[in-house]
């Protein structure tokens, strides 16, 4: 299934810019990041189709998941 996909900045740049991701039917967002290569202590909040989702969401056909690491400062 195609899952729309936005990623901060600096995922971005860790991963690639990717706009579309094809998953098998049944991923959920956790499965998604392992995907990705995105560690789920980084990864931060996970917004699917602009509403914060658990890692074990299950993800539909066409929905928009935006990525948003932990960032520090200071």
């Amino acid at each position: 299934m195609l899952i729309k996909l936005k990623l901060h900045p600096i995922l971005a740049d860790q991963v690639g810019h990717l706009d579309d991701v094809q998953v098998p039917t049944g991923t959920n967002v956790a499965g998604l990041l392992a995907a990705l290569g995105i560690d789920r202590d980084r990864a931060g909040f996970v917004l699917v189709n602009g509403h914060r989702t658990p890692y074990n969401a299950e993800l539909h056909e066409e929905d928009t998941v935006f990525i948003i690491p932990f960032l520090g400062g200071g």
